[in-house]
């Protein structure tokens, strides 16, 4: 039995890898769009919610019969606590008496695995969204009831009768599951509170880092081109091009980027004054071009082999993947170096000092 429902989960996770990958970037996107980022802990429960669901349908309804043969069985069952008589005449059947005998046999197993399947729901309920009661009662009931509903059906006519008992005490038994796990919902450390919609949207003003990416492609465009038609494609001053680009131009254009206009945005200082060529340095050197100088230029000369991949996940990760989640986008480059990217209009979410008074600060 445990064996048949290991293989079982097992399939709902193989599901959840496949379509968690097809849902990432609608996900992505759909938070961009609500929030202005990914908040990790919507995330987290969203996918939480994801594997959950693939695991319990792939339990319920798996495995599918080859051909389905009408036996004229009773495929319904509506008198509570059946489970009850069913396992003491079995138990009587064999001889068998005593708590061991009753924790082991399969109808007890089986009720208790239909109280375990929906205790994660309740769980969540509570902790992630601050369910009450009731409400985790309902829900359990609802979805359970569902569940119960596409069984006696066939799978909503797909079969001809059904191939899985339609039970009020699996019912029962979910409803409790679902409750059960609101009662110890607090105790579930590693799921978190889903914040309020307010507490998850970017500051306004903060510049995506979608937005951001789209300015480093105009870059690094401009500089492949200028590298293919004046500079016969050598990597070391193709890097040369891109830190005036993206060093020398910011610090001499009030930190405005080629890529930065097209997109409306430029770096400051944390402040919102000037940054300085110093932090521009630094920021560069962390961040993308450090990375370009690392794979066009040290990398050959180093030739360690699996370290460039560590490096590379090293860049990518605090440059494109922290800011992800962070509510002012800001990757570690931006922070070590303090500086940010804001609109280049003044009514940006963030202070925005005319040079002037920098100048006279």
């Amino acid at each position: 039995m445990m064996v048949s429902y290991w293989e079982t989960a097992r399939t709902g996770f193989l599901a959840f890898v496949g379509t968690g990958l097809l849902v990432l970037v609608p996900l992505v996107s759909l938070h961009y769009y609500r929030f202005g980022r990914v908040e990790p802990r919507r995330a987290f429960v969203l996918y939480g919610l994801l594997l959950y669901g693939l695991v319990a349908l792939a339990l319920i309804f798996l495995p599918f019969p080859a051909a389905q043969v009408c036996r004229g069985e009773q495929m319904l069952s509506t008198v509570p606590f059946q489970w009850w008589t069913d396992m003491n005449n079995n138990l009587a059947a064999n001889g068998r008496s005593g708590i061991t005998a009753m924790v082991t046999s399969q109808a007890f197993l089986q009720q208790l695995f239909n109280v375990a399947l929906f205790v994660p729901l309740g769980v969540v309920l509570r902790k992630a969204y601050g369910k009450g009661a009731f409400a985790v009662v309902a829900i359990g009931l609802a979805l359970s009831l569902a569940v119960e509903v596409v069984q006696y059906t066939g799978n909503l006519g797909y079969y001809p009768c059904p191939y899985r008992i339609a039970d009020v005490d699996d019912l029962m038994s979910n409803t409790f599951g679902a409750l059960l796990g609101w009662m110890v919902a607090p105790a579930a450390l590693v799921v978190p509170r889903v914040p309020h919609p307010d507490d998850s949207t970017a500051p306004a003003g903060t510049v995506t880092v979608p937005r951001r990416l789209l300015g480093l492609v105009a870059d690094l465009v401009l500089v492949i081109v200028i590298a293919k038609l004046f500079l016969h494609s050598d990597p070391r001053w193709a890097v040369c091009v891109l830190v005036v680009f993206r060093v020398v131009v910011p610090a001499v254009a009030n930190g405005n980027t080629v890529g930065g206009v097209l997109l409306g945005y430029r770096i400051r200082a944390e402040d919102g004054s000037r940054a300085n060529p110093l932090q521009l340095a630094l920021r560069e050197l962390l961040g993308v071009t450090g990375l370009v100088a690392y794979a066009a230029v040290v990398s050959p000369i180093i030739g360690i082999g699996r370290f460039d991949l560590v490096v590379v996940a090293w860049f990518v990760l605090g440059t494109f993947v922290v800011p992800v989640f962070r509510r002012d986008q800001r990757g570690w480059h931006e922070q070590v170096a303090r500086t940010r990217d804001v609109f280049a209009a003044r009514t940006s979410g963030y202070p925005d000092r005319h040079d002037d008074l920098h100048a006279h600060g």
